[in-house]
């Protein structure tokens, strides 16, 4: 063992921190960084880990915060190196002043509660090797707004967003398999969830007491749902297709629901109103609002061509004169052999209000495809277009 200006090392491992506070560099030729390395120190302000360590070690079995830099309260900002691979567990845990994470694409593996209790977070991005969100990663991250989760995820454990209190939205890559028990628990500030296709999983408490969550839209593959997967969540509507897990579950826990099958009935419907004797071409349209109301729309022409109006706006604006700007879906449905897209002016109306949206379009046999409105709009003109400074 030797001692360097307060750090102790053993074998390249640095065991323990005695020096003195304020802005930390730890010494080239570091390996690892030992649990409880600077447990509780609460006079270090900034962090540099050099070139070189692919590991900071944590206690899976301890139920108390013993991490290498556990309660280190005051430390604001970490400057992580790219050979890092494993945050281990508690690692960063009650770390209050810990603004900003910087992670190195390197990182494959973040053990349980690595950041539970940074109450100061804002924004995460999770690495692309990163395959499970561990047990209450970021648990009590209550000012935590968006994450950032990578294609290759495949599980959000038990607690991992927990009393996130602060969270409004998170996307769900199209990899994920479960979501589980308690994992989005007390995120009341969370509006709308998509579960992607191919998850089959949403656990018990998975998103108890997430007041604020309208919309939950759960695809056909997911086969078990807990029984109090949503409890606590008074304004939920649920999302699916009739025969699904989701929608026995919905109909079973008498919640609001809105089916795909709904929604392509009412676009249908409306070819039979559309009012076009130039074009020939009748649309119809049903959008869906993210408190579950359905408005239907269909184009009406006029012999002064500019006059007329698109299936898709008549039913975004119906929508916004009853009070409702925000939506999560739409069906377009037309006759013809090719599939009915919405014109750039549609897509520009649609992106004011709700530039995720789902957009699901249909061809005169029913056969239909579907794409979210940023794909058809990319860098759209919006209201942060406007803003010069």
């Amino acid at each position: 063992m030797n001692n360097n200006s307060g750090f102790n090392m053993t074998d390249g491992v640095l065991t323990r921190y005695t020096g003195p506070g304020g802005n930390i560099v730890i010494p080239d030729g570091t390996t690892a960084i030992g649990q409880g390395a600077f447990l509780n120190f609460l006079a270090m302000r900034s962090l540099t880990i050099p070139e070189g360590v692919t590991e900071i070690r944590g206690d899976f079995f301890s139920e108390n915060p013993t991490g290498a830099f556990s309660g280190c309260a005051h430390l604001n900002t970490v400057h992580f190196p790219q050979s890092l691979r494993e945050i281990g567990c508690w690692a960063f845990s009650d770390c209050k002043d810990l603004k900003e994470l910087n992670l190195p694409s390197g990182v494959t593996k973040i053990g349980n509660r690595a950041f539970q209790n940074c109450e100061s977070l804002r924004s995460v991005a999770i690495p692309h090797g990163v395959s499970e969100m561990d047990y209450g990663v970021f648990m009590g991250c209550r000012n935590l707004l968006t994450v950032d989760l990578p294609d290759g995820l495949t599980v959000i454990r038990e607690y991992a967003f927990a009393d996130c209190a602060s969270l409004s939205r998170v996307d769900l890559p199209p990899t994920l398999k479960a979501v589980d028990y308690c994992a989005f628990r007390n995120c009341a500030a969370l509006t709308s969830v998509t579960i992607p296709d191919g998850a089959t999983e949403i656990g018990d408490y998975a998103f108890e007491n997430c007041a604020g969550l309208l919309s939950v839209s759960a695809p056909d593959s997911v086969t078990q749902i807990g029984e109090n997967a949503f409890r606590g969540c008074p304004r939920i509507v649920i999302r699916a297709r009739v025969g699904s897990a989701a929608e026995r579950f919905a109909r079973k826990h008498e919640l609001p629901i809105v089916t795909h099958e709904q929604l392509k009935d009412g676009a249908v419907r409306m070819l039979d109103r559309a009012y076009a004797p130039y074009s020939h071409f009748p649309v119809g349209a049903a959008l869906e609002c993210e408190d579950g109301a359905v408005y239907t729309g269909c184009n009406v022409e006029n012999a002064v061509y500019p006059a007329g109006i698109c299936a898709e706006r008549n039913a975004v604006f119906h929508a916004v004169s009853e009070g409702r700007t925000r939506f999560t879906r739409i069906v377009i449905a037309g006759r013809g052999r090719d599939f009915c897209m919405p014109c750039g002016v549609c897509r520009q109306v649609m992106a004011e209000f709700s530039p995720e949206m789902e957009v699901i379009s249909l061809n005169g046999a029913g056969e239909e495809k579907r794409y979210t409105l940023r794909e058809l709009l990319p860098h759209s003109f919006g209201p942060h277009s406007l803003k010069t400074d």
